[in-house]
């Protein structure tokens, strides 16, 4: 992550709280895990007056998964971690929000001076290992260093953490051939194989309790918008506008591999892009890009239909990109156009290719155009 994308100004910090931080972050990490859980395994974390968080804890890294939509889009990015299509990978990337730690072992999270000033006014000694790193990652947005609310928030979360290493290290010590969260497991179900359970930690002062939470990922799925029309008589117009016979057109959505300042949001945000493409004449019909999708998605709608108005209406729609056809799923039949999950294309692919690039090496001031 370029650095240079951190404010200037960095937020100060309680010395008792950097302290308690790093002290806690440098015991979990120096712990030896192996037999206790796996890097996958979840275990929820409940802090009075904030959302559930839901966290993994492996080799020099802890994630901290902000509520059900913190960890919806976490378990859609490790299910698509191994995705050849970088665009597609760094979509899923940046949806995730939540609060982490790391070891910088390999350079893929490099300290900045606020980390070094904070780990040297700690007081903790890091021998043989670069000192934690801790960042807040908002969904769609930049990582940034965390504030000392949220420091106090990854406080209560190591310490839980503690509570139940802890509490699976004494299981383990009585069966000692198992899986200690296996056995936990066994225990909180009754040894069904039919429910999932996690370890559910509830923070009250300085104690942490442990109990047990359901848990079927498939329960946790992130949902897109759905265009509407607004009124019957424009479903009518539209219904009845005589589409081009043999027109298809290619209608790609997805995340702008790079930040854009953001008046609404004030801050950077990787914004969302549309990009409707006509493969008969080879031609790029509209391309824009929303700071807030879930907001303004209508936007694309709208975009779509001034095309149709232009005597562009197509027989079909091939979507790509996990928001099209959300968008289009009501509306494209309300209009009798076919809405098709978009097959690879090597044209498409060197199109979008060559737009993003030009984009990303454009001056937007320079332009004139917000988007």
């Amino acid at each position: 992550m370029d650095n240079d994308h951190f404010c200037s100004t960095l937020p100060d910090m309680d010395t008792a709280v950097l302290k308690e931080l790093y002290s806690l972050a440098n015991t979990i990490f120096a712990l030896n895990l192996e037999g206790l859980f796996f890097e996958e395994d979840f275990f929820a974390v409940t802090i009075p007056n904030e959302p559930t968080y839901y966290v993994t804890l492996g080799n020099g890294v802890m994630v901290a998964n902000r509520g059900n939509r913190g960890v919806a889009n976490f378990l859609e990015f490790l299910e698509r971690e191994d995705t050849e299509n970088e665009l597609e990978f760094f979509d899923y990337q940046q949806a995730m929000t939540s609060l982490y730690s790391v070891l910088p072992f390999d350079g893929d999270e490099e300290p900045i001076e606020q980390d070094s000033e904070w780990a040297k006014q700690s007081g903790v000694s890091f021998e043989g290992t670069f000192a934690p790193i801790f960042r807040s990652k908002n969904e769609y947005c930049l990582p940034t260093v965390i504030t000392e609310a949220e420091a106090k928030t990854l406080i209560a979360i190591f310490r839980s953490a503690l509570a139940l290493i802890g509490h699976l290290a004494d299981l383990k010590k009585k069966h000692p051939k198992h899986r200690a969260i296996a056995v936990w497991h066994d225990e909180v179900s009754g040894s069904s194989t039919e429910r999932d359970f996690i370890p559910h930690l509830q923070v009250s002062d300085s104690t942490v309790k442990i109990t047990s939470l359901l848990f079927e990922p498939w329960e946790y799925e992130i949902t897109f918008p759905t265009a509407q029309f607004k009124d019957a008589e424009d479903r009518r117009y539209y219904k009845t506008m005589k589409p081009k016979i043999g027109k298809v057109l290619y209608l790609v959505t997805g995340i702008f591999p790079a930040p854009v300042a953001s008046e609404k949001r004030g801050e950077a945000v990787f914004p969302v892009f549309y990009l409707l493409y006509d493969p008969q004449d080879h031609l790029i019909r509209d391309m824009y890009m929303l700071d807030e999708y879930e907001r303004d998605y209508e936007e694309f709608f709208h975009r779509l239909l001034n095309t149709f108005d232009q005597g562009l209406k197509p027989q079909a729609i091939h979507c790509y990109g996990r928001r099209t056809i959300p968008l289009l799923s009501t509306v494209g039949p309300n209009m009798g156009v076919m809405i098709l999950e978009g097959q690879k294309s090597d044209e498409l692919e060197e199109v979008i290719d060559d737009v993003l690039d030009h984009f990303l090496h454009s001056d937007f001031s320079e332009e004139g155009d917000e988007h």
